[in-house]
This record gives C-alpha cells, structure tokens and sequence, in this order.
C-alpha cells in the first residue's frame, strides 16, 4: 500500500529527472530513492518511469 511520502518520491524523481537530484530536494540519500520507486513499482506492477543513461522519463 502506498502512503504520502511515496507520492512525494514520485514527484521528486518525475521533477529533477534524476534519482540523485529527487534525494537532494528530498534530504534523503539516493539510494532511499530508489530503494522507493522500485517498492512502488512492484507494489503497482508496472514500471512507473523510463530510465535512461542520462536519468528518468515518465
């Protein structure tokens, strides 16, 4: 189940187009980030972005 800060996961990544850039608006560590996504992913079962060389596309 999904809660409020995922959202804002979300919208971290889907704003800076990065992982790295979601953690340093969010102050939280990269991997946090991405150890996140992936759990909304799985929890949706469905890729939520595109991800890139370069970083994240919706």
């Amino acid at each position: 189940m999904l809660d409020w800060d995922d959202y804002r996961y979300f919208l971290a990544v889907a704003r800076a187009g990065t992982v790295t850039g979601a953690a340093q608006q969010l102050g939280v560590n990269h991997s946090t980030v991405s150890r996140r996504i992936a759990a909304m992913e799985r929890a949706a079962s469905v890729l939520l972005f595109d991800k890139q060389k370069d970083g994240y596309a919706l």
